[in-house]
């Protein structure tokens, strides 16, 4: 796998080397920090673990947004797909390595924003396990988004059509959390069972880690990662 490292260490170089990648990291700072104020905070006296739990939700649909808005990089340009599909380099180590390029830039985007509800130790008091279990619930959804996002991509040529495919996927998904509500009995848990963040993302932003919820979120990104790796195997092949 030592190709796919090659590649991810020049896709993440290539998103700092032009303003794209500051441009995400900068809207989602300032999404999570007017979040945590204007939301989590609130107007009102709220208890200091209500203030967690509602500012990673809310950070936990950004980190979707931005990984969402990624999928325009995780296309084989036209210019430079024809040199990448020749070469002998797996499928698998393409994927892979434009995928934790991608991974690298949003963990550091995640990341960058711990100092966010480390503020609330200003007015309260929350355990350090919570934020840190919040945070991992976080990056499993933007790498479940993120592999969905390379499925996408790798079977299109044009990166915003990887993002309407993309962003109309995790849209469904999520939404399929309400119309449980009106679906069939038998039917309610399987939809519900399908939100990353409504249904999957709950136990760690309240500062659980639940194995079935980690099982899925990781299960969403191999699929999406082999979903990948076999429409690049027949674009090689066409």
């Amino acid at each position: 796998m030592r190709a796919a490292g090659t590649i991810a260490w020049r896709e993440l170089g290539a998103w700092f080397r032009t303003p794209a990648g500051y441009v995400l990291a900068a809207a989602a700072l300032v999404l999570n920090g007017l979040q945590l104020n204007a939301v989590a905070i609130g107007t009102g006296r709220r208890a200091s673990t209500l203030v967690l739990e509602t500012f990673l939700l809310n950070g936990a649909f950004i980190v979707e947004a931005v990984a969402v808005v990624m999928s325009i990089r995780l296309v084989l340009p036209q210019s430079t797909a024809p040199l990448l599909l020749s070469a002998p380099v797996h499928e698998r180590e393409i994927v892979v390595g434009k995928f934790l390029g991608a991974l690298g830039l949003l963990a550091a985007i995640t990341l960058a924003s711990l100092y966010l509800p480390a503020l609330i130790f200003v007015h309260g008091k929350v355990s350090l396990g919570h934020i840190a279990a919040g945070y991992l619930g976080m990056l499993l959804v933007g790498a479940a988004v993120l592999a969905i996002a390379s499925a996408a991509a790798a079977s299109t040529r044009h990166g915003l059509i990887a993002i309407g495919i993309t962003g109309a996927l995790i849209g469904l998904m999520e939404l399929s959390y309400y119309v449980a509500d009106i679906a069939e009995p038998t039917w309610r848990a399987w939809l519900r069972a399908l939100a990353p963040v409504w249904n999957h993302q709950r136990s760690f932003r309240r500062g659980l880690l639940q194995l079935s919820d980690v099982v899925y979120l990781l299960s969403i990104t191999y699929l999406g990662l082999l979903v990948a790796t076999r429409s690049i195997a027949r674009r090689r092949s066409t």
